[in-house]
C-alpha cells in the first residue's frame, strides 16, 4: 500500500482513529481491570468471613479436648496451665474449607492476651500485628479478618496474602490487554484501508478540479458524493462559472476594445502619412513623424492584443494537421516587404512535417517569436529550423538573457534585459497559444553549442 503523506487527511484520520480506539480500549481495560480487582477481593472477603466463622468453632472444640487431655494427663484443674506448659497445637492445612482462595487462606488463634493457641501450617509463628477487633485489618502483607468467639476468650485471625489479589488483578490486566497487542496490527490496516477507500472520492474531486484551468471552467461532477463534499463542489462550480464569465468578459472588452481601435488607428495613420507628403517646417514635419512613430505602436499593441484574445478564448482555435512547412513559408511572406528581415532570417526545415493544431494560430505564435528575436537578438542572423517531426524552434545569436530573466520571460509585460521597446507580450502570446494546442514553449538560453544566443522551441503534441 503506498505511503500517506504525513500532513494529509486520510494519514490524520488514521491516527486520529487508531489513538481514539486504543485510548477507549486502554480506558475499558483499566474499567475491566478495577471491577475485577474488586470482584477478586469480596470474593476473598468473603471467603475471609467464611473461613473464620468454620474454623473458629473447630478450633476451640480442639482447644478444649487438648486442655481436656492434658488435665487428665497431670491432675491439674487449670486449663490455663496447658498454654503455659506446652507449644500451640498446628492444625493442618487441609481443615481449610473449600472456597475460592482456601489454597492461599491461613489463620491463627490467639486468646484475649494476645497469646497463640493454635494456627495452620503455613502461617506466621508470631501472632499478626493487627487489633483484637471484629472486622478487616491490613499489613504490609496480609489481609487479615478478625473473629472473637461468642463464649470464650479466643479470637481467629483468617489472612490472604496481598500478593495473591495483586497477581490475579495483574493476571486479568493482562488478559485485557494482550488482544490489544495482537490485533493492533490488524486494526491500524483494516482503519487505513478504509478510511483510504472513503477518501478515494476526495482524490478524484482533487485531481477534476485540478484539471480546470482557464481553458477549461467546466463544472465538477457532483453526482455520488457525500452531502458535505457535494456541497463543497456546488460551491466550487458556483466559483468556476463567476470565474468563467469574469474571463469571457475580459476577453470580450479586449477583443472588441482592440477591433474597433483598429479602423481609427489606420485612418489616423494614413492621414499622417499623406501630411508627411505635404511641404511642412522642419518642426511640424518632426512633430508629424513622433506622431506617425507612436500611432504604429498603438497599432501593433492593438494587434498584439488581438492575438492575445484569440489565443486564450480557444473558442476559434481548431485541431486539424498542419504542414509547419506551409507555416513558415506563410509567416515568411507577411515580411515580403522588409528586406532587412529577409536578408537576416535562415531557414533550415527538413522534409515537410506534420503536426496537429490550428494554422493561423501556429503562425501567430511563429511571427512572435520571429519579432522577438529581429528586436532583441542584435544585428546576427536569426534561424528557423524544426528538431524531428514535432519541434519547430527560432534561434538567435544575440547577447541572451540571464537564467533568472529566462524564468520570467513568458509572463505578460515581461521584457528582454533592460529595454524599453516591445510591449512584453508575444511570449506570453506564444505560451497561451501551445497550451491550446495541446504543446508547450520551451526557450533555452544560450542554445545547446552555443556560448551566447536565444532559442524558442515550439513543441507540439501528438
Amino acid at each position: 500500500m503506498a505511503a500517506v503523506p504525513p500532513h494529509s487527511l486520510s494519514g490524520q484520520l488514521n491516527r486520529s482513529l487508531l489513538i481514539l480506539v486504543c485510548t477507549f480500549w486502554l480506558l475499558g481495560a483499566a474499567g475491566a481491570a478495577w471491577y475485577v480487582n474488586r470482584e477478586i477481593s469480596e470474593s476473598v472477603d468473603s471467603s475471609l468471613i467464611e473461613s473464620a466463622n468454620r474454623l473458629l468453632d473447630l478450633a476451640a472444640h480442639e482447644i478444649d479436648e487438648a486442655n481436656t487431655h492434658q488435665i487428665a494427663i497431670d491432675g491439674s484443674v487449670k486449663s490455663q496451665a496447658f498454654a503455659k506448659a506446652v507449644d500451640p497445637p498446628v492444625m493442618a492445612s487441609g481443615t481449610v474449607p473449600e472456597v475460592l482462595g482456601g489454597d492461599y487462606l491461613m489463620y491463627q488463634v490467639v486468646d484475649g492476651n494476645g497469646r497463640m493457641q493454635m494456627r495452620s501450617v503455613d502461617a506466621p509463628e508470631t501472632p499478626l500485628d493487627v487489633p483484637r477487633t471484629p472486622g478487616f485489618a491490613q499489613t504490609d502483607k496480609w489481609r487479615v479478618y478478625t473473629l472473637r468467639h461468642p463464649v470464650q476468650d479466643l479470637y481467629i485471625h483468617v489472612a490472604d496474602p496481598l500478593a495473591h489479589r495483586y497477581e490475579a488483578r495483574n493476571e486479568s490486566l493482562m488478559l485485557l490487554l494482550l488482544p490489544l497487542l495482537a490485533i493492533l496490527p490488524l486494526l491500524a490496516f483494516g482503519v487505513r484501508r478504509t478510511v483510504n477507500r472513503q477518501m478515494m472520492v476526495v482524490d478524484r474531486i482533487t485531481a477534476e478540479i485540478g484539471q480546470r484551468s482557464g481553458a477549461d471552467l467546466t463544472a465538477v461532477d457532483a453526482s455520488g458524493l457525500p452531502d458535505e463534499l457535494s456541497n463543497l463542489v456546488s460551491n466550487v462550480n458556483h466559483m468556476l462559472l463567476r470565474l468563467q464569465d469574469a474571463l469571457q468578459t475580459e476577453r470580450s472588452l479586449s477583443a472588441n476594445a482592440a477591433h474597433e481601435l483598429r479602423t481609427p488607428l489606420t485612418v489616423a495613420q494614413l492621414r499622417l502619412s499623406n501630411a508627411l507628403n505635404q511641404d511642412l517646417p522642419d518642426q511640424a514635419r518632426t512633430e508629424v513623424m513622433s506622431a506617425s512613430n507612436a500611432l504604429t505602436q498603438l497599432k501593433r499593441r492593438t494587434e498584439k492584443l488581438l492575438q492575445l484574445s484569440r489565443a486564450e478564448s480557444g473558442a476559434a482555435l481548431s485541431r486539424e494537421p498542419v504542414s509547419l512547412n506551409r507555416v513558415v513559408a506563410a509567416v515568411l511572406a507577411e515580411f515580403q516587404a522588409d528586406s532587412e528581415v529577409l536578408d537576416r532570417l535562415q531557414v533550415h526545415l527538413d522534409d515537410d512535417t506534420i503536426v496537429m493544431g490550428d494554422f493561423d494560430a501556429i503562425a501567430i505564435a511563429l511571427r512572435n517569436l520571429l519579432e522577438n528575436s529581429m528586436r532583441y537578438g542584435g544585428d546576427g542572423s536569426v534561424e528557423i529550423c524544426n528538431i524531428g517531426s514535432t519541434v519547430l524552434c527560432v534561434r538567435d545569436h544575440g547577447p541572451g538573457v540571464s537564467p533568472a530573466q529566462l524564468q520570467e520571460l513568458a509572463q505578460r509585460h515581461v521584457r528582454f534585459a533592460n529595454q524599453k521597446v516591445g510591449f512584453g507580450l508575444g511570449l506570453s502570446i506564444v505560451k497561451s497559444i501551445m497550451d491550446r494546442q495541446q504543446g508547450r514553449l520551451e526557450l533555452h538560453a544560450p542554445p545547446a553549442g552555443q556560448t551566447t544566443g536565444f532559442e524558442a522551441r515550439m513543441v507540439f503534441g501528438a
